[in-house]
């Protein structure tokens, strides 16, 4: 077990006055751009604000559906508008001219982020492949298990990512946001909430997670699985205090049945303590993680390569350098076979390899000069 250690309580925050307070309740954010200290605020649903008429312009194609005064409205609207953002930011993909939907044959605006190749293979339009997950969501795979269609290709199986995987999880939250309460809706609650997070919008991906543990007992994998979400959001900025929450979430999670759940705190645990120099102790939790993502994904999907990147370089950090090389060099090669070579995950991979590289070049080239 990993002697986890809670860092210290943080100074408390100074006093505001009263100007102050006042001044940071009159200063709400833009509802498209985020910026503080936006102008403009819708008349009807007193709900909108914007910093002026271009950011009001680009805001209202999804503010004019829900432009209302009642609440649950109002959250799905922020929920929309947090959706364009990030798709805002992710880099669009060139598509061959020739591509057209697998699904209806036709052509026009497809997407393809998959582990699909070819100068055809893996395109579809956005609305079939939602049309196919909302009529049959759950696939059955031989030898594999379950596939959900919201968030796997059905011809690669792999998980979709970029543009398609945003656009996919936006059309499912629309599929279950009002219906009634199921461990589905707060599957997809969690799952769409997590793709917010990685978009930056922190905000909206919170009220999605207090709406899927809503009247949960705190032992339930589902709010398991959000706390450590919540304690990955922090990873970047706070690694020490992603520790601490994982440490008060041990106990509990050593009696949790859910092996996703156990798999996210595992891989988080190793990441958060490489990133506070304790290699030592990331090393045997990677290996767990490894071991739990083959038992649960077996051992060529994405998932699985991707903990044992992260047990790549953990041994690489713990000294022992030319072993995790070659074990990156041994990944990057099954995922050019499985992923292909222009998937995001095998180009992130040879990244890394191709930094640990040159750092080597350049500690020779610095040796030599000494």
């Amino acid at each position: 077990a990993v002697d986890l250690v809670k860092p210290p309580a943080p100074a408390p925050l100074p006093a505001l006055d009263s100007e102050a307070v006042t001044a940071l309740i009159e200063m709400p954010k833009c509802d498209w751009c985020r910026a503080d200290g936006a102008k403009l605020r819708c008349s009807k649903c007193q709900a909108c604000w914007s910093c002026d008429k271009a950011c009001a312009k680009r805001a209202w194609r999804i503010h004019k559906l829900y432009c209302t005064d009642d609440p649950r409205l109002k959250r799905h609207v922020a929920t929309e508008l947090a959706f364009e953002r990030v798709l805002a930011k992710l880099p669009k993909t060139d598509v061959p001219a020739q591509a057209a939907c697998y699904i209806c044959l036709d052509g026009g605006a497809v997407l393809r982020g998959c582990a699909c190749r070819g100068p055809s293979a893996g395109f579809a339009h956005v609305d079939c492949l939602a049309e196919m997950a909302a009529r049959d969501e759950w696939m059955t795979i031989e030898g594999r298990g379950s596939l959900n269609r919201w968030e796997e290709c059905a011809t690669c199986y792999e998980s979709f990512t970029g543009v398609l995987q945003a656009e996919m999880e936006r059309r499912w939250w629309r599929q279950i946001r009002d219906a009634p309460a199921s461990d589905a809706r707060r599957k997809a609650l969690q799952n769409v909430s997590v793709v917010l997070k990685q978009g930056d919008e922190g905000d909206a991906a919170d009220g999605l997670d207090e709406e899927a543990i809503q009247g949960l007992d705190r032992e339930d994998p589902t709010v398991l699985l959000t706390e450590v979400s919540r304690a990955a959001h922090l990873l970047e900025t706070n690694p020490a205090a992603t520790i601490g929450i994982l440490s008060a979430l041990q106990w509990r999670m050593e009696r949790c049945h859910v092996a996703q759940t156990r798999l996210a705190f595992t891989a988080l645990l190793a990441n958060a303590l490489n990133r506070v120099g304790r290699f030592e102790e990331a090393l045997p939790v990677a290996a767990e993680c490894v071991q739990r993502a083959t038992a649960l994904h077996g051992p060529e999907r994405s998932d699985s390569l991707e903990a044992m990147k992260l047990h790549a370089i953990t041994i690489i950090n713990a000294g022992r350098v030319d072993e995790g090389r070659a074990m990156l060099a041994r990944i990057i090669a099954t995922q050019t076979r499985v992923l292909g070579a222009d998937h995001v995950s095998t180009r992130r991979t040879t990244e890394i390899l191709d930094r640990l590289s040159m750092m080597e070049h350049l500690d020779h080239l610095y040796g030599l000069g000494a």
